[in-house]
């Protein structure tokens, strides 16, 4: 008795995967990649703004977060030493200098942002932002 099986070689499946594979290959970049939320840079700018306000008051020395204008980069100081810091390339968020009431705040030792160092910061990108308030009296720094 002659019984045929039927189903795919070995070498069938493999010519498939691979065909796939190219495919997927080729189609995928073309997709394009997400951008970078801009709430979610927006977080972690205002957690780096917290961290400014809890180094000042671990170190006791005042400490200042500036932010370039019309950039992407800032820069966190505090006794002396300087840390660089820039906001997600695939984002495309700049710091909005026309629409910022302040690129600098400077928290004293306690933590509270010297006098008139509150303000908003602006963040944008494409036709959306995202403003960042720190508190004139407290630092406190929120996402509106």
């Amino acid at each position: 008795m002659n019984v045929k099986i039927k189903g795919f070689t070995t070498i069938e499946v493999i010519m498939v995967v691979v065909i796939m594979g190219i495919i997927a290959a080729i189609a995928v970049p073309r997709l394009g990649i997400k951008t970078v939320d801009l709430y979610t840079v927006a977080r972690q700018v205002k957690a780096d703004i917290r961290f400014a306000q809890e180094s000042a008051m671990s170190k006791y020395r005042k400490t200042t977060i500036a932010f370039s204008s019309d950039s992407n980069i800032y820069n966190i100081t505090s006794s002396g030493t300087s840390e660089s810091k820039e906001l997600p390339a695939r984002s495309r968020a700049v710091f909005d200098s026309g629409n910022s009431t302040a690129l600098t705040f400077v928290f004293n030792s306690s933590g509270e942002p010297v006098t008139g160092a509150g303000g908003i910061l602006r963040i944008s990108s494409g036709g959306s932002y995202k403003e960042i308030k720190v508190e004139n009296v407290t630092g406190r720094a929120t996402i509106q």
